[in-house]
């Protein structure tokens, strides 16, 4: 039976190949295991699926997941309805006169719309591209640092995104597999300085904007601001399939600062009322005790109920409000499904006897610790490429290689920021990947040309975070 259970995962992993669709390729894989563990009845495999999927979603830290990837993307949506993005505009335009201003606009507008890659990619092309055009600046330069400010950087920023509710929960479920005590978010964030990958390429990111560069090698070109018709529609990733934007009241900055502000406050002090319930605790540990699952659900719901009443009370019509949180919340059900997947799969192939089994099979191989990060990175960054989708990579990846760090003893938060690193390849060089796809769009860049400009910028971050992984390998305990 042991043997069994890679099957599995192998069969999700084969299937996103093929299809380049994960959540059908995840369905192959816990039907695939649920057959395996009924010993072949179909129907007692088709009761199981179901259990498996009842099972996870029944799980408190899960449901608070699940609750808040929808409330987080619904607070997003909401935030569009509410002027704060163009108020923004209009108060930073008179101080941008320059390439060099338009590009910086971009870093000037993360603080306030880093809660989701979607948004962030939206929020800074609306503002930043018509200060780029007026200022006769480079189009290609500015998509590059749009993409990277959003897939690269939001991966890094430990709290209030809808990254970071995804992560644990692929983290979590993937430690539970392999035997790893501990919390999912101390992890992560032990996880971050070893995310080469991502670093690489916002350290590359910021200092292009400072200094005109380009790899000779690849004939890069950075022509000045002008209109490239769209290169056809995106329809290949999950995570977000559809978003419009589109502000339906004057330009009221406040809209989005306070809201922005209440939810990171809340965030802060969640963690810190969650941790001390366990003990009395200094604020640090009570801050690493947290349930961090509930904290961030909870404060997302007040920061959603709050920008509510505020938005009504400014007279913007509650039909409209609804209609943009059950959007925007929709948006996030793809990665949720993909989540409940995932979770179920994890369950599947432990039953199965997944970790024996990696053990027996890693006695005589020929990963040997200290190549066990670079490995990952590797397996990681080829499958986040063809797919298009990190979401999808961490999901498969994680399970399987924190099961490898676990029993060839590497170290845990190198393999993990390995993960994270691989995974995040796809969304910001591959064709497929949202990112790309979306920026190219807002930029009204071809996508063929917006990633043969990033490429050239992540095939040095590839090389150089292998080179980091193989050192980091041999190095840390």
């Amino acid at each position: 039976m042991d043997a069994l259970s890679i099957i599995p995962p192998i069969a999700a992993i084969i299937g996103a190949a093929l299809t380049k669709r994960i959540i059908p390729s995840l369905t192959v894989g816990l039907l695939a295991g649920a057959f395996i563990k009924a010993g072949g009845n179909p129907i007692t495999g088709v009761v199981g699926v179901g259990e498996y999927l009842a099972s996870v979603v029944a799980d408190e830290n899960h449901a608070y997941i699940i609750l808040f990837l929808f409330g987080f993307g619904a607070l997003a949506e909401m935030f569009k309805v509410g002027g704060g993005i163009s108020g923004f505009a209009k108060t930073v335009e008179p101080y941008i006169q320059t390439e060099k201003g338009a590009l910086l606009s971009v870093l000037l507008v993360t603080p306030v719309t880093f809660l989701d890659c979607c948004f962030h990619v939206i929020s800074t092309g609306t503002i930043s591209k018509p200060l780029l055009e007026k200022a006769g600046g480079s189009k290609e330069k500015l998509a590059f640092i749009i993409n990277t400010t959003s897939s690269q950087l939001i991966v890094l920023i430990p709290f209030a995104t809808t990254y970071l509710g995804y992560v644990l929960g692929v983290t979590g479920s993937a430690m539970s597999q392999a035997g790893i005590t501990g919390s999912p978010y101390v992890y992560y964030l032990a996880s971050i300085p070893f995310n080469f990958y991502s670093i690489l390429m916002v350290l590359i990111g910021l200092t292009s904007i400072f200094w005109s560069f380009n790899f000779s090698f690849f004939k890069l070109a950075e022509p000045s601001f002008k209109k490239v018709p769209p290169e056809g529609d995106h329809d290949s990733h999950e995570a977000h399939e559809e978003c419009e934007f589109a502000e339906k009241v004057p330009p009221r900055i406040i809209n989005l600062l306070l809201p922005l502000a209440i939810l990171l406050l809340l965030i802060v002090y969640l963690f810190w009322w969650t941790g001390q319930a366990k003990g009395p605790l200094s604020l640090w540990d009570a801050i690493l005790s947290a349930d961090y699952e509930k904290a961030i659900f909870v404060a997302t719901l007040a920061t959603i109920v709050f920008t509510a009443a505020s938005y009504v009370i400014q007279k913007i019509p509650l039909k409209e409000l609804q209609s943009h949180f059950l959007s925007g919340g929709s948006e996030m059900l793809p990665p949720i499904v993909i989540l409940i997947f995932a979770w179920a799969i994890a369950g599947v192939t432990q039953d199965l006897g997944f970790n024996s089994f990696i053990g027996n099979l890693l006695a005589n191989s020929f990963i040997s610790r200290p190549l066990v990060p670079l490995t990952i990175f590797a397996v990681a960054g080829l499958a986040s490429y063809f797919m298009g989708s990190s979401w999808g990579t961490w999901a498969l990846v994680m399970p399987m290689a924190l099961s490898l760090a676990a029993i060839t003893g590497a170290n845990i938060a190198l393999t993990i920021g390995a993960v994270l690193a691989g995974g995040s390849i796809g969304d910001n060089l591959s064709p497929l990947g949202e990112t790309p796809v979306l920026t190219a769009a807002v930029t009204g860049l071809s996508v063929t040309a917006h990633v043969n400009y990033v490429l050239s910028y992540g095939i040095v971050a590839i090389v150089l975070s292998a080179v980091l992984y193989l050192i980091a390998g041999f190095s840390l305990p």
